[in-house]
């Protein structure tokens, strides 16, 4: 049984168009060492199976075909962060120009199969996939980040307009509230937006 390192052992999905395909696959993804889950012959259900799940997968799609279905399936799969996409390709022609690579596949095989090829190819799709997630929180830590920062900057203007402070006086007050609160400067900033703006509705209210 293949595991990644202090982790279970890694699940697979396999999606083909005919029940026969998918046992076929199954043989040969078993053959490598993997532990084939569930198998699928109708993208939709694959797609409500992973959203179900809270744990990582592999998914292998017959992309033999190339279907449209086929190909909105890899998009679907790869929006979703707990699932590693190998795609099953018909020709070596096929390759540099894979519509299942364009889609969002992290690996290709191509037929004939042979649990070589699917072991190499697992464990590329592992590590891009691995690498993709990385990159990803990074970049939702940044927009956090990013975000926190505008609320801030918004709070020091409205403090700036009503107290007639400096911009740097400002951020100080904002810092201070932070320290003696114990709350981040981004929760003070939120809450003098929201006063700010309670404060404004109630003087429309008023017609002031």
């Amino acid at each position: 049984m293949v595991r990644q390192a202090g982790l279970a052992p890694i699940r697979v999905c396999i999606f083909s168009p005919s029940a026969e395909l998918c046992e076929s696959l199954a043989l040969e993804t078993q053959e490598a060492g993997y532990a084939v889950e569930e198998k699928f012959d109708q993208p939709k259900k694959l797609v409500e199976y992973i959203g179900r799940s809270t744990i990582d997968h592999i998914a292998l799609i017959d992309t033999r075909r190339r279907t449209e279905a086929v190909l909105t399936l890899i998009e679907e799969l790869c929006d979703k962060r707990t699932v590693a996409v190998v795609a099953l390709e018909s020709s070596v022609d096929s390759l540099p120009n894979s519509s299942a690579l364009a889609a969002g596949a992290q690996a290709l095989i191509v037929d004939p199969l042979n649990s070589k090829d699917v072991s190499c190819a697992f464990a590329v799709a592992l590590y891009q996939h691995a690498k993709q997630s990385r990159m990803e929180n990074k970049l939702d830590e940044l927009q956090e980040r990013l975000e926190k920062r505008k609320t801030i900057e918004k709070a020091k203007g409205m403090l700036m307009k009503a107290a007639k402070v400096t911009e740097a006086e400002a951020f100080r007050l904002i810092q201070k509230q932070s320290q003696d609160k114990r709350k981040s400067m981004a929760d003070i900033a939120a809450s003098i937006i929201a006063t700010n703006q309670l404060v404004e509705e109630a003087s429309r209210g008023r017609g002031d």
